[in-house]
């Protein structure tokens, strides 16, 4: 399915489920909509705050930062959406756009529980972090006997892995790491490197069964064994390696991008207060803790800390060392040229 093809499926969906929300039959319920990635929200923790404050969380999903940001720009910045959750790269350019509302520490008093590292960002007085990790890959250690240690083994992958492998549907992962394996900054805007990951991409091509997000269910195509091998977000390849014995996952020795998600309120919204007041609930320590140790994340907030388990703090596909650390990139902003060239070599490959 074409990237324009995915975009018109979701614009339909998404407007349908706007359109006819999950309180219908009880209209008297004030209603917060959440537009997040499948699967990357505590339902429990949605549950006890619908419970405490007498409403409802309509949850939508995106499948890709990409098609979350064609969607809010054809729809002056998401007007049917309260809350949104996403990268701290794409939410640098919801700033410049207006599209986020502010946040300060008196409307979300629980602020001072957040690390200084993660609330230095640029965007501080208009997100608060949600949730932080790393890229890495998730294999069937049961099928493939090798070790594997490098982003080259995904990229360039040995025969038996023909049709075997999922690569994430997004060209700053897919593409950057490409980068990152042959030895380059994942940021790079260079030519000769981005031909060169090019090159890479399309050697790979042959062997990858679709681009996309794997399925992180117990019918999971990792768990049928119709894949073997995918790149994933390091929570979830937890998730999926904790539902197979077959499953690992590794976060390469080249390493990785380091990604920080936050969470906003949009402009757009016509519950900002109570938009605000539900980011102040998941940001109390206790609650914060639950929603990390839930998704298999590491939290931004300091005060968590004493609620997380020692194996949980000490899990360093969680909080990776600072080996890793040190060899990992967060993504920068690019020109508008610079991310254009980038999508347009994504898409020659992908499409």
């Amino acid at each position: 399915m074409s990237f324009s093809t995915r975009l018109v499926c979701l614009l339909s969906a998404i407007t349908f489920v706007i359109s006819v929300p999950a309180h219908a039959k009880t209209p008297s319920l004030p209603v917060l909509t959440l537009y997040n990635w499948s699967e990357y929200s505590d339902d429990a923790l949605i549950a006890t705050f619908e419970k405490e404050n007498g409403i409802k969380i309509n949850q939508v999903y995106y499948e890709t930062d990409e098609l979350k940001d064609e969607y809010l720009l054809s729809t002056n910045g998401g007007e049917g959406l309260d809350i949104i959750v996403g990268s701290e790269a794409s939410f640098r350019n919801y700033l410049k756009r207006q599209w986020l509302a502010p946040v300060t520490s008196s409307s979300i008093p629980n602020l001072k529980h957040i690390a200084p590292r993660w609330s230095s960002s640029r965007i501080s007085d208009y997100s608060v972090p949600y949730l932080w990790g790393t890229v890495g890959i998730v294999y069937r250690k049961d099928k493939i006997p090798d070790t594997i240690s490098s982003w080259l083994d995904i990229y360039r992958p040995q025969p038996a892995l023909k049709d075997k492998i999922v690569m994430i549907d997004d060209s700053k992962d897919t593409l950057g790491l490409a980068l990152k394996a042959l030895g380059y900054s994942l940021n790079s805007t260079q030519v000769n490197e981005l031909a060169a990951a090019e090159k890479l991409l399309r050697k790979q091509k042959p062997y990858v069964k679709n681009y996309g997000y794997i399925n992180l269910s117990e019918e999971s195509s990792l768990i049928k064994g119709d894949v073997w091998m995918t790149m994933v977000y390091n929570g979830d390849g937890l998730t999926l390696q904790e539902m197979h014995p077959g499953i690992k996952f590794v976060v390469p020795q080249e390493g990785t991008n380091i990604w920080t998600d936050h969470i906003a309120v949009l402009n757009t919204s016509t519950q900002k207060d109570l938009a605000l007041k539900f980011i102040n609930f998941i940001n109390e320590p206790k609650n914060a803790a639950q929603l990390a140790v839930s998704l298999n994340f590491a939290t931004p907030n300091a005060g968590a800390t004493e609620y997380l388990p020692t194996s949980f703090l000490n899990d360093p596909s969680i909080y990776p060392d600072k080996t890793i650390v040190e060899k990992s990139e967060s993504y920068t902003d690019l020109k508008p040229r610079e991310q254009k060239k980038r999508n347009e070599i994504y898409l020659r490959v992908v499409e």
